[in-house]
């Protein structure tokens, strides 16, 4: 994970809140750019107050402003996403360091989780 990248933050709470706020600002801009298109046919169906397909209102957004109009409005969305995904990993950071829960913790955690839900799957 991260910590192989970046031993130091393991130790390190600012470095760590660090690489936090940073990942969480590219998985933002990721989002974005995975999420935007579909965001813009959505916008457009919810303009046209019709019986629209969203097949068509992609269609009418193609033909209006070809391939880039499906890019409208990604500067603000990346914006918003950063922040968002930024703060979600930082708030978790930020509770989870001050609740000495360590990454090794985290790690048992899941493993005891995988296991009991093995067990269900079984029964």
């Amino acid at each position: 994970g991260v910590e192989r990248a970046f031993p130091a933050a393991r130790e390190d709470i600012l470095l760590s809140l660090l690489v936090s706020l940073v990942g969480g600002t590219l998985g933002g801009i990721a989002a974005t750019i995975v999420s935007n298109p579909a965001d813009v046919v959505l916008s457009e169906l919810k303009k046209s107050k019709t019986d629209m397909t969203p097949f068509e209102a992609a269609d009418r957004i193609r033909e209006r402003g070809g391939i880039p109009a499906f890019a409208t409005g990604m500067q603000l969305r990346m914006i918003f996403y950063s922040l968002l995904v930024s703060l979600q990993f930082f708030l978790y950071d930020t509770i989870r360091i001050g609740l000495g829960v360590g990454n090794d913790d985290m790690k048992l955690y899941l493993d005891v989780l995988n296991v009991a839900l093995n067990e269900k799957v079984k029964q």
